[in-house]
């Protein structure tokens, strides 16, 4: 099978989605021929940026993203590369455009899911520039590319029943393949951290990764330290990695390390030197970091929404949260900290997180669920 594999690169294309799509290509490629149709970043592209540019809330953004110029732009690209390539089928990371071939389209999130969580008065946590007007005509022309697409490849069990329930897709049309990896500490490591595991020091150190610092609750978990340090240990500490910058006012208070963006690389070494990750995410379609963190063996806390509760098992890997108080944000800290056998199960299961999980597990069930075009 030759495999067309389309994308919206950033100018880097490794830091394209957090590395999503570029993993995900070169897992393709060993399994299958692939071939790039991405459309990269160019100069018209920058042009529509600054042309699209809208106050919205207070702020500026751009919206070029959403407009029929660049839908046309896409489209024309992509059509002139299969003019080029001869491929069985096309992959799109994202809804991209309807195409002549068969194609496949690999998302976490869809406009209706954008609609049902939109707020009036906020908008959608983490997406600057958007209203309900556009969410509206956004969803119109993404459920024409859902229906004529050969399927639709989830990142969840969640946004896969989303997509039948809420935007009317066939269950047959959809296959959750899940994705991949990008931070994992190597397997040696295993056996160390199951060794750990039956120990718990007062010293316990969090750890909270996000860019989208306030999107991915980051301030509720800077409250909730401060409420532990009082109430539990005056030890405990935060490690904070992702936002350029210290994203809240004031000193970077006490107990906090702040080491501002970091790679993959760097962030696998953060899992495997902390007792815990933190991230109680407002709006999170996916979150791969709970992954990746439970690959290596630090249990886990998020919020009891979108796919979270797929990925968390509460008292096996880790604790939900169902509100934004940061009270009971530390209360469910204590407990995984508490729990030893959370923290066994978690080191004793990293391995198999790590090979259910890996791009190239995900590569075969995209491959396998296109088998009938070989």
């Amino acid at each position: 099978m030759r495999l067309g594999f389309a994308c919206l690169w950033h100018k880097i294309p490794e830091r394209t989605w957090s590395g999503t799509p570029w993993a995900l290509r070169n897992a393709l490629g060993r399994q299958t021929e692939v071939v790039s149709l991405g459309v990269e970043h160019s100069a018209a592209r920058t042009l529509l940026k600054y042309a699209y540019v809208r106050r919205r809330r207070g702020s500026w953004a751009t919206t070029y993203k959403w407009s029929g110029i660049y839908d046309r732009l896409t489209r024309k690209k992509l059509q002139s590369a299969l003019d080029r390539e001869a491929v069985d089928a096309v992959i799109e990371v994202g809804d991209l455009a309807q195409l002549e071939v068969p194609y496949y389209v690999y998302q976490d999130l869809s406009f209706d899911v954008l609609k049902r969580h939109y707020n009036p008065n906020t908008g959608i946590p983490g997406i600057r520039g958007i209203d309900l007007d556009t969410i509206r005509r956004r969803r119109e022309r993404q459920l024409e590319i859902y229906g004529s697409a050969a399927g639709i490849f989830a990142m969840s069990e969640w946004f896969a029943d989303t997509l039948v329930e809420w935007s009317g897709i066939p269950r047959d049309k959809v296959t959750v393949v899940y994705a991949g990896l990008n931070s994992i500490v190597p397997s040696t490591e295993d056996s160390v951290r199951l060794e750990e595991a039956g120990q718990r020091e007062e010293a316990a150190r969090l750890l909270f990764v996000g860019r989208d610092f306030f999107r991915k609750g980051g301030e509720i978990v800077v409250e909730a330290l401060a409420h532990l340090r009082r109430e539990y240990s005056p030890d405990i500490r935060l490690t904070v990695a992702g936002p350029e910058a210290w994203p809240l006012p004031g000193e970077i208070p006490e107990g906090v390390l702040f080491l501002g963006s970091r790679s993959a690389t760097e962030v696998a070494r953060l899992y495997r030197s902390h007792d815990l990750f933190v991230m109680p995410s407002h709006f999170e379609a996916f979150g791969i970091v709970f992954r990746e963190a439970l690959a290596s063996g630090v249990p886990v806390i998020g919020r009891s929404a979108f796919a979270m509760p797929e990925i968390i098992e509460p008292g096996k890997n880790g604790a939900l949260v169902k509100s934004d108080d940061p009270a009971e944000l530390a209360s469910a800290v204590v407990e995984v900290l508490e729990n030893s056998s959370i923290r066994e199960f978690t080191a004793r299961t990293a391995r198999d997180v790590r090979e259910r999980f890996s791009w190239d597990a995900v590569a075969g069930r995209m491959v396998a669920a296109m088998g009938h075009l070989t």
